[in-house]
């Protein structure tokens, strides 16, 4: 069942029940997710990620403490499936469930507590707790895009089994606790594609669309897949971006080794990081190698992108002109909830004598933007056209500000123009989220910190 635009309600939330009933193709609807074959799914029918660490050390060391490990535990996101549960009548429980907890969804072992945190919360039991963990990504044994009525990839649009085979991109794989099975799947974008495209089921917009900013960027022209960057250290990344090269194509990229104890020595190993921007949760949570991830994330969000400075005088009058090049991310700046996460510009011009000329994007003692600020994020909105956050009311974007894979944007300052030199500070900065959205979900005051992305200091001298 699919709604027209025209008859959709002004909250958004009123009609996905209605989108929430099962079907054969969308048995945890309104998910994807499917489990394919005759065995009705158990939860033993999953390995805990502590299984695997005896003879896959370092993909479990990797894993530990990612995003995908606390993909159930993040609190923010806990916080805001619960809203969103209480505010659809459930129908988000297995929208986001699908990709958050997959087994916990095909297992239907997730339940609401809605006496818990601020707005309620969600538990599960055994490995489904794990997120995003070993036993998901390599039980994946086909994706269901052709099933979805966005005709696209997304929404936990994943067919899982449950027969104990791990499916994987190695097509010569001995493995001795457990079968092996080669998946062409696993080494492309499009394996991604089915969590890191999502859309509002009410009328299929795209709320995320990590996987189409890839697929129309320079990188998917090259062949270059997301495993590419986020399977890599942050080292390796860099040279994919500035040599535009798959990872296996890159001249003594040292990242060979063996894929499990006792295997065969391989030219390249990927890591199990999948490290992108987020630096807050995993050390908020206290996390095993949760910092060791935050720090991989930061050292990504200093690599990404670039800035320079341009000024044009006339008479008096100042215009600043900075621009912002995204470097070497395969994909938008910011990206994912391009809604909610974060990039702007502070900036400071100063005369020689040290009086502020222009002042902008500098953060309140509330930890919020000040008016004005330049921000580099899509502005959404309710089906009435008003601002709007929450995803499941969102109908669509009425402005787009995100940078695209290898694009730039120039933003332009006006200043009067000083008797003497003047000095230009310059700060791209990055978050997950606003102090505000921190605020409003979480019942304990958490402070939201940012990252300097890149940064410039250029003086100009009097003409």
């Amino acid at each position: 069942m699919k709604l027209e635009l025209k008859l959709l309600p002004a909250l958004l939330c009123a009609a996905l029940p209605m989108l929430a009933q099962a079907s054969d193709t969308q048995p945890y609807a309104p998910s994807y997710l499917s489990v394919v074959g005759d065995k009705a799914p158990e939860l033993k029918d999953w390995s805990d990620p502590k299984r695997c660490k005896g003879c896959h050390p370092r993909q479990w060391n990797g894993w530990q403490g990612s995003m995908h490990s606390i993909a159930f535990i993040d609190p923010v996101f806990q916080a805001e499936w619960a809203l969103g549960d209480r505010e659809t009548d459930g129908a988000t429980k297995n929208l986001c469930g699908g990709c958050h907890t997959a087994v916990g969804t095909v297992t239907q072992k997730v339940e609401f507590h809605p006496e818990t945190a601020k707005y309620g919360g969600f538990t599960t039991q055994k490995m489904a707790t794990t997120g995003v963990s070993c036993d998901v990504c390599h039980s994946v044994e086909d994706t269901n895009m052709r099933h979805t009525s966005m005709g696209e990839h997304g929404n936990a649009s994943l067919a899982l089994a449950n027969d104990g085979v791990k499916r994987g991109p190695l097509k010569d794989a001995k493995a001795r606790g457990h079968k092996a099975q080669y998946n062409e799947l696993h080494t492309k974008s499009e394996f991604c594609a089915n969590c890191h495209n999502v859309f509002n089921p009410a009328h299929d917009f795209a709320l995320e669309h990590t996987y189409q900013e890839w697929k129309e960027s320079e990188y998917a022209a090259k062949g270059i897949q997301c495993q590419d960057c986020h399977m890599v250290p942050v080292e390796a990344a860099i040279r994919v971006a500035d040599e535009m090269k798959p990872v296996s194509e890159l001249a003594d990229h040292g990242l060979g080794g063996k894929a499990a104890r006792g295997g065969k020595e391989r030219a390249l190993v990927h890591d199990h990081g999948f490290v992108g921007g987020n630096a807050v949760l995993a050390p908020l949570l206290g996390v095993k190698n949760g910092e060791a991830h935050a720090m991989e994330a930061i050292k990504r969000l200093q690599s990404a992108a670039s800035l320079n400075a341009k000024v044009v005088a006339e008479d008096d009058k100042a215009t600043l002109q900075l621009t912002v090049h995204n470097r070497r991310a395969g994909h938008a700046l910011p990206t994912s909830l391009t809604f909610i996460r974060q990039i702007w510009l502070e900036v400071v011009v100063r005369d020689d004598a040290g009086h502020e000329l222009l002042r902008s994007g500098t953060l309140t003692d509330e930890n919020l933007l000040p008016e004005g600020t330049v921000v580099f994020q899509d502005a959404s909105v309710d089906a009435k056209g008003k601002p709007e956050h929450k995803p499941w009311k969102v109908a669509r974007f009425a402005q787009e500000n995100t940078i695209p894979a290898k694009g730039n944007k120039t933003v332009e300052y006006g200043f009067d123009l000083p008797e003497g030199g003047y000095s230009v500070e310059a700060k791209l900065h990055y978050r997950s989220f606003d102090q505000s959205v921190a605020d409003f979900l979480l019942s304990d005051k958490v402070v939201v910190p940012s990252v300097v992305m890149t940064s410039l200091s250029q003086h100009f001298a009097a003409e």
